[in-house]
């Protein structure tokens, strides 16, 4: 009895310390109910082309007709529905038999390319009673819970609940998260959930069961293999000591239990923190493998198949013809904006050749490994540690979608949504102690940007991720030279004031 009274004393501080997140996603699971509702009441056509509104239209303003193109797709009956259909009646993946389906006496090419855990998903969506929309449920249900660790993450990172708050509201009421998770339900939500806990996990010195958390992610779309580069970063160093202090106001004094050596050591080199432990990542790394190993049973038993179909079946987009833009089912790559502007013709080839060849993703990945593994972790302010590592791996995900051999198509952005709801303000990327005061913009930007990249034509969105990025790898100077305008401004204000 006394321990059920524990818990439930701890449960009801608990409620009480994040009450105001929770009417947040409580009201937020009520606007993705409606729109799960409407796509649910409104998905129709002949299989396997069943789809929801595909994004498409016009918009009268001021006079002017816009017209937009959202990128609807219908992949969730033509390829999520019949691969649960197909694994449910016992046709294994990974094969040609699984690639095909008949429906109505026509035969379909349906190839299967994602690591096994989005499959299982999708399985288990076609035994639910609501169907067809028993897949569209779980990819919903997980897209309204990755506002769970976007809130742990952004409180954890700004040392602030209200920042967790607007952080979680901006991304549960973003119109891209929203529209292909909840109304078109695409692919992206699984991986993005388990890769935004895995982070916090980790953050919070839950080394194994983040490291799992980020290898289950990747287990549903090889996006998430990105995610291992800050975790190699962070595992190959030492794990955060039980004496040391992670926040702003922590000792400059480290009052361990070091010895003498290890003392003077911590405070004529580096941080403890920051020294190498190939022993300890090694054990983790048998364990991530074991793990990754053991739920990609029994394709792992045909190996070179099995990773075949994961990372060489997806392909990569060479475009031959660069004088005209591409047709709308091809992927977008950065040459797509050089042929609407009429780039020079070498510049067009120069930038296909570094796209579908992979050079520009691994020599920008090289670059941000690096980067991430030379952040000094100084375990006395683990907090200013992890937002730049945070910040990394948001400018590499950027990267990563710039330059993907493949190329991508906009609700891929799905996965972005999350690190620019918690990083929309320049001091959540910054090498600075102290908490990150609330400003409005972190729920503005996020949805601006959201709005810009849907109504952009196809052609031309890929140009405000170039530009984002530019932006977050400039953002110091860009805070430095905005803050010496906002204080010229003011002191301009002042001064008229007291001349009056």
């Amino acid at each position: 009895m006394v321990m059920m009274s524990d818990a439930r004393d701890r449960l009801i501080r608990l409620m009480n310390e994040h009450a105001l997140f929770l009417l947040t996603l409580v009201g937020g699971a009520f606007i993705w109910g409606l729109v799960f509702w409407r796509a649910a009441s409104t998905f129709g056509g002949t299989p396997p082309f069943r789809a929801v509104w595909n994004g498409t239209g016009t918009l009268p303003i001021f006079g002017y007709t816009i017209t937009f193109n959202f990128e609807g797709w219908v992949d969730y009956d033509y390829y999520y529905v019949n691969w649960a259909d197909q694994f449910l009646h016992g046709v294994i993946p990974y094969t040609d038999e699984f690639n095909r389906t008949t429906i109505g006496g026509e035969t379909y090419t349906t190839p299967y390319f994602f690591p096994p855990l989005y499959l299982y998903l999708c399985a288990t969506g076609r035994l639910l009673p609501i169907q067809p929309a028993g897949i569209g449920f779980l990819l919903t249900f997980f897209g309204l819970l990755t506002a769970v660790p976007i809130y742990g993450i952004a409180t954890y990172l700004s040392d602030d609940t209200m920042v967790g708050v607007l952080a979680a509201t901006s991304y549960l009421f973003n119109p891209i998260v929203l529209y292909y998770t909840a109304f078109e339900w695409l692919n992206p939500a699984p991986f993005v959930f388990f890769g935004m806990l895995g982070l916090y996990l980790l953050m919070t010195d839950h080394r194994v069961s983040g490291a799992l958390a980020i290898t289950t992610s990747a287990l549903f779309k090889q996006t998430a293999f990105f995610f291992g580069l800050p975790l190699i970063a962070y595992l190959i160093k030492r794990p955060p000591r039980e004496d040391s202090s992670t926040t702003e106001n922590a000792d400059e004094n480290y009052e361990g239990d070091d010895t003498d050596e290890e003392r003077e050591e911590y405070d004529s080199t580096r941080p403890l923190g920051d020294q190498l432990d190939l022993r300890g990542f090694l054990k983790i790394l048998a364990i991530i493998i074991a793990y990754a190993a053991l739920l990609s049973m029994p394709y792992l038993l045909d190996p070179a198949n099995y990773i075949f179909y994961i990372f060489v079946k997806p392909g990569i987009t060479k475009i031959e013809d660069l004088t005209v833009p591409t047709e709308f089912t091809i992927p977008v790559t950065m040459v797509i904006p050089l042929i609407v502007f009429n780039a020079p013709m070498w510049l067009r080839e120069f930038v296909n050749f570094i796209t579908y060849s992979s050079i520009a993703l691994i020599a920008g990945m090289s670059v941000f490994l690096i980067l991430m593994l030379l952040e000094i972790k100084d375990d006395r302010n683990l907090r200013e540690y992890w937002r730049r590592l945070f910040y990394l791996m948001f400018l590499l995900l950027l990267w990563v979608h710039l330059w993907s051999p493949r190329g991508i198509y906009k609700y891929y952005l799905v996965a972005l949504v999350p690190f620019f709801t918690i990083l929309s303000v320049s001091r959540m990327c910054a090498r600075q102690k102290g908490h990150v005061q609330v400003s409005l913009w972190m729920m503005v930007l996020p949805i601006l940007w959201s709005l810009a990249v849907l109504f952009t034509p196809r052609n031309l969105y890929i140009l405000i991720l170039a530009a984002m990025f530019l932006v977050y790898l400039l953002q110091s100077y860009i805070g430095h030279v905005w803050g010496r305008v906002v204080g010229a401004v003011r002191v301009r204000v002042v001064r008229s004031k007291v001349g009056s």
